[in-house]
């Protein structure tokens, strides 16, 4: 029989080691759900919510079928993971209202000055959008929502269309003193959205065109400049720096 002061050192050395392989289940099941996330919103934006199946999911992913129901209770767990991943991206891609609103302020009216603030948030909108490690995948379950909704489109609606269509509608209310048709306001805004999503839907087609292996690095700030310069036409302002 062994002595207590070794039985003690045995019991707690068996601690560690549960601890140990706990941490490493832990690690591994962080992994297989993000691999999921990634995999499933690939799938998703090619064929749409209905146009994937759960042995799909499985098999390109790599894992058991089971293994999907438990980390998300099944396809349409998965599904809302991967849209409440797009709303987490909102913030990264659309510049804060209390900043913008703050630099409008500064602007103050003044042409050229409004210009560079036109030109600030085009870039961060392009290089948000653009300049995502992500490819087009957010673009495309975006527009599978808009043509053909889910149940589960009020929610991106509120917590991703309509807060980012506020902030883009403050730049152009702004900018479009004169102009008191709100209508004109909401279609401006969407011509702007819409010439970058354009950009990210038809990235193969555009790069091939140019030449550029993809948009990251000097393809984003090169779309960013041009579009910019563009959009401050676009808006009746100042084109070149003042």
């Amino acid at each position: 029989m062994l002595p207590n002061g070794k039985m003690k050192a045995l019991n707690s050395k068996d601690v560690m080691v549960e601890k140990e392989r706990a941490v490493s289940r832990k690690v591994q099941g962080e992994e297989t759900r993000a691999l999921l996330i990634d995999v499933g919103a690939r799938l998703f934006g090619l064929h749409g919510f209905h146009g994937v199946s759960m042995r799909q999911l499985a098999a390109e992913a790599g894992v058991n079928l089971s293994t999907v129901g438990y980390h998300f209770g099944g396809k349409a767990g998965l599904y809302e993971a991967i849209l409440q991943e797009l709303i987490a991206m909102r913030d990264e891609i659309f510049p804060p209202i209390p900043e913008l609103e703050k630099r409008l302020s500064e602007a103050a009216g003044n042409a050229n000055d409004l210009a560079e603030v036109v030109s600030w948030y085009m870039n961060r909108l392009v290089h948000g959008i653009l300049g995502q490690k992500r490819e087009s995948w957010p673009a495309f379950i975006i527009s599978r929502e808009l043509a053909q909704s889910t149940e589960l489109y009020p929610k991106i609606e509120k917590e991703f269309f309509d807060p980012t269509f506020s902030s883009l509608f403050i730049l152009v209310d702004a900018v479009l003193p004169d102009v008191d048709d709100r209508e004109e306001i909401v279609i401006t805004s969407h011509c702007i959205i819409g010439m970058i999503i354009k950009f990210l839907e038809s990235h193969k087609l555009i790069t091939k065109r140019l030449n550029w292996e993809s948009y990251r690095g000097r393809g984003v700030e090169k779309i960013s400049v041009i579009m910019s310069k563009r959009i401050r036409g676009f808006l009746g302002l100042p084109m070149e720096n003042a």
